[in-house]
């Protein structure tokens, strides 16, 4: 697994032009370009600056992340259809403590614990497994948090590109 992420500070637009000329896919880079308009000034988005119709060729492989705080535990709000296929199971509304991948890869849930903490966009490469037909498939995930008040991420927008396996042609 590999990641890359981009954090604020003095040179934040150098890292972020940084950060999205380095998503290896050009469906990736037009999320993360919609993701920052919406975040105009702002440090991040809003979930309801977010508009599904805006976006609809990415949401089979979006999920919707909720963070809830104290202590940090993170519950999957929206599972796409495709994300869904290509692990054999939809997660809708299930904590990622109650899922075995996330209890056996402690690297992915660093990750988001990652985001939650910086507030900035996160992608990695990464194994997504298919626990119905035991096969795993490498898939690029971009991480984009959400922001209510501006500044505590409360939602993560997450979105995969399949590499390899059926689900790898859009």
């Amino acid at each position: 697994m590999s990641h890359r992420s981009v954090a604020g500070g003095g040179a934040a637009n150098t890292r972020q032009a940084s950060f999205r000329e380095g998503l290896p896919d050009p469906d990736l880079a037009g999320l993360y370009d919609y993701w920052a308009e919406k975040r105009g000034g702002r440090r991040m988005p809003s979930r309801k600056d977010i508009d599904p119709l805006a976006i609809p060729k990415f949401l089979p492989d979006l999920m919707l992340v909720d963070v809830l705080h104290d202590p940090l535990r993170f519950r999957y709000r929206l599972v796409g259809t495709r994300v869904a296929a290509a692990s054999g199971e939809d997660r809708t509304g299930q904590f990622f403590d109650e899922v075995a991948f996330l209890r056996n890869n402690p690297v992915v849930l660093e990750q988001y614990n990652s985001v939650v903490a910086t507030g900035a966009p996160l992608h990695s490469l990464e194994p997504f497994n298919n626990y119905v037909s035991k096969t795993t498939y490498q898939v690029d995930r971009l991480l984009l948090p959400l922001s209510s008040d501006g500044a505590t991420v409360d939602m993560l927008m997450v979105c995969f590109h399949f590499k390899t396996g059926p689900y790898a042609s859009r």
